[in-house]
């Protein structure tokens, strides 16, 4: 049985994912041209109509089925009749005839019943067989075109996160540029700062029969 067209599409998008590049990034990832996946995908959606519409003919050929049958027992019944009417004709055996005409009739209808229920169960087996498989190609297609999207979605996001972190690491590297074109402003913003100077007190003036110790300076001066 040869391939359908969807299979042949399925297997040009295995093929490809087959021959794409490896990621620089990560290794275990494949780099794909979007352009062309879409296109792939595009030549898959437009095969599944062409597909339906062989299986829908499998099925317009139960209707022929169904007219071969019923103008076959159009045909038997139109004999029927026929014979009928030569039979009733002839005044001897009319009662005979009549019988027989009966017994044709009855059989020319169990006949033709038989057929067209036949030709009924077997359109209703091809149709349903046609249906099934159409289907099983639909979902198959369906689940790979997920599979690949998915995929791709999966790709874009490791491509932005990397995208991401080399622009974080870019801004890094140009502001540790910045510092070393300016190497006056960052030597000037590290040098120490100068304590300031203590501020001098002024002597306080002694008297000629006393003078006044605070009392903090003269314990610290006794306990050293």
């Amino acid at each position: 049985m040869n391939p359908s067209r969807i299979e042949q599409a399925i297997d040009e998008i295995y093929n490809y994912v087959e021959e794409c590049k490896p990621s620089k990034l990560y290794p275990s990832k494949v780099v794909v041209d979007r352009e062309q996946l879409y296109d792939l995908l595009d030549e898959l959606r437009l095969c599944a109509p062409e597909e339906i519409k062989r299986y829908q003919k499998i099925i317009t050929n139960r209707d022929g089925i169904l007219n071969e049958a019923q103008q076959r027992a159009e045909d038997m019944l139109s004999q029927a009749q026929q014979q009928t009417a030569q039979i009733l004709d002839q005044n001897e055996i009319v009662q005979t005839a009549y019988q027989r005409a009966e017994d044709v009739m009855r059989q020319a209808t169990e006949e033709a019943e038989r057929l067209v229920n036949a030709a009924q169960d077997e359109s209703d087996q091809m149709r349903k067989a046609a249906l099934l498989y159409t289907n099983d190609l639909l979902s198959e297609a369906q689940g790979h075109v997920e599979e690949s999207l998915k995929e791709i979605d999966n790709k874009s996001r490791m491509l932005t996160s990397a995208l991401k972190n080399s622009i974080q690491l870019m801004r890094s590297n140009k502001e540790e540029l910045m510092m070393q074109l300016e190497p006056t402003k960052a030597a000037a913003a590290s040098e120490p700062q100068m304590p300031e100077e203590p501020e001098q007190l002024e002597p306080q003036p002694q008297g000629q029969e006393s003078f006044e110790v605070p009392e903090d300076a003269f314990l610290k001066n006794a306990e050293e």
